[in-house]
């Protein structure tokens, strides 16, 4: 049998963090969206995988919130302290948003929603009074419709 650098411990935090990932989605519709085979998640989740190939890790780490070196070195049971993420693009973050409740998320819109309706650009140098071009991403209408929607499904949790 072939040495491997990963440990028993760390297969297992990745085997947390895909659980974690999949959420409410059944396991074939998790590999489905990872692109992998839902044998190879369930072999992954179930520790029969010793040692995941870097194309799994590199299918998966988007999916996780993680980088697939951050993966590797997570598989390796390096509990080294991870530098501090910068997260520029809502991709970034999708991974880590499609994990929480729905409260949550719904928290989280209400949050992004109240920040993008809040003016950016002021034609006359008084603040508060002007122009929001984030806006223009919504109508009114749309926006109000939003808005009673999240707050329906936060009132009813």
């Amino acid at each position: 049998m072939a040495k491997t650098v990963y440990t028993w411990e760390g297969i297992q935090k990745l085997a947390e963090i895909i659980r974690a990932a999949r959420g409410h989605l059944s396991g074939r519709a998790f590999a489905k969206k990872v692109g992998l085979s839902p044998t190879s998640i369930d072999r992954i989740l179930g520790g029969e995988v010793k040692e995941p190939e870097l194309k799994t890790l590199e299918k998966l780490a988007p999916h996780l919130g993680y980088t697939r070196d951050e993966l590797i070195a997570i598989c390796a049971g390096d509990n080294s302290p991870q530098p501090v993420r910068e997260y520029k693009f809502a991709e970034d973050l999708m991974p880590m948003v499609d994990q929480l409740p729905d409260r949550e998320a719904a928290k989280l819109a209400q949050h992004i929603i109240a920040r993008l309706t809040q003016p950016k650009v002021s034609l006359n140098g008084v603040k508060g009074e002007g122009v929001s071009f984030h806006l223009e991403l919504m109508s009114q209408t749309d926006l109000a419709d939003l808005l009673r929607a999240i707050a329906t499904r936060v009132e009813k949790e």
